[in-house]
């Protein structure tokens, strides 16, 4: 493992035991702290990329700019037996995402701490911040349908803002 992995692979261990510590300290409530804090990271690393109105080719700049910020995250639209990954009611769109790699889910694996806490939703909090700054005319929220080992199966939610 080089030097580089290795000091990556310690700071992933740190936060994990840190996102576990507030847990057991602040319960539920670190879930919104994370996801607030994630938010405000997920703006700021996204200020200055292209805006659109199409949810799709939102999500191909957002994985664009993130990649360029050092952020690898594999993650694509995922229709399943549906035919199509954008669902819209009312207004809303939901659209399903799979995500394939996560630093986090790979952090949480090497601390042998489990999915859908604080770090999960700091996680959301990212992405759902880079999304408003990608569609600047939507509120967007992350919600875990199925956490796994190997891939995340997410709903971007979005609603236009008023």
């Amino acid at each position: 493992m080089s030097d580089t992995l290795a000091k990556l692979h310690n700071i992933a261990y740190f936060v994990s035991a840190l996102a576990c510590a507030s847990e057991k300290n602040i319960g539920k409530g670190s879930h919104s702290i994370c996801a607030l804090a994630g938010k405000k990271f997920g703006r700021e690393a996204t200020k200055d990329v292209e805006q659109t109105d199409d949810p799709l080719k939102a999500i191909e700049i957002l994985r664009q700019a993130l990649k360029k910020q050092g952020i690898v995250w594999e993650f694509e639209p995922f229709a399943g037996e549906k035919p199509s990954a954008i669902e819209e009611t009312g207004g809303k769109k939901t659209i399903r995402l799979a995500f394939h790699t996560c630093m986090v889910r790979n952090a949480l694996f090497r601390y042998s701490h489990e999915q859908k806490q604080s770090l999960c939703y700091m996680a959301h909090g990212v992405f759902a911040g880079a999304m408003e700054q990608v569609l600047p005319n939507c509120e967007a929220n992350l919600e875990i349908v199925h956490a796994g080992p190997n891939a995340c199966l997410k709903e971007l939610h979005l609603e236009v803002k008023k």
